[in-house]
């Protein structure tokens, strides 16, 4: 397991660091072992999961870590399909540009076009112009407020318009 210090170089730790004073795209979820963002992407609802501590491979997630990811992209799939309108998520993990784990989670929506279904879903960072910051902070709010709560979320802070300070 690596330790819970931040990597210097590392700038989803540097965002974890700053909680909760940082947008409310960078804050949509904030638990106890993850937060989600809304990703800098021209598909809204696109998300980064990220967990709070630096770490490079899943290997490395504690049992608490690995129950709570799988709440988290429950909840965010039933988010997508009741808010959204999606079919159902993607989920890719390749954690290859940023050297820190972490998930990108999309709403399949219906009428995606042929060319961008499945791992294809990624044109929409690298070949379409993102959502400004505004539109991210919407959506993340939105998202935010549509999320189920229960016992699970009791030690969860979700985004709202205002940044705390």
């Amino acid at each position: 397991m690596s330790n819970a210090t931040p990597e210097a170089s590392c700038d989803f730790c540097a965002v974890t660091a700053a909680l909760p004073s940082v947008p409310a795209r960078e804050r949509l979820y904030v638990g106890p072992g993850w937060r989600v963002r809304a990703h800098r992407s021209a598909l809204p609802g696109w998300t980064l999961v990220i967990p709070k501590r630096h770490i490079t491979s899943l290997d490395e997630l504690s049992d608490d870590e690995a129950i709570e990811l799988g709440l988290i992209l429950r909840d965010l799939t039933a988010v997508y399909v009741q808010e959204l309108g999606a079919l159902k998520s993607y989920v890719q993990q390749f954690a290859e540009g940023t050297p820190h784990a972490h998930f990108s989670v999309t709403p399949r929506m219906a009428d995606l076009p042929p060319e961008r279904l499945g791992a294809k879903a990624s044109l929409y960072n690298s070949a379409d112009e993102p959502l400004s910051e505004s539109e991210r902070d919407d959506i993340a709010i939105r998202l935010a407020d549509a999320w189920p709560r229960g016992a699970h979320t009791h030690d969860v802070v979700f985004a709202r318009a205002e940044v705390a300070s």
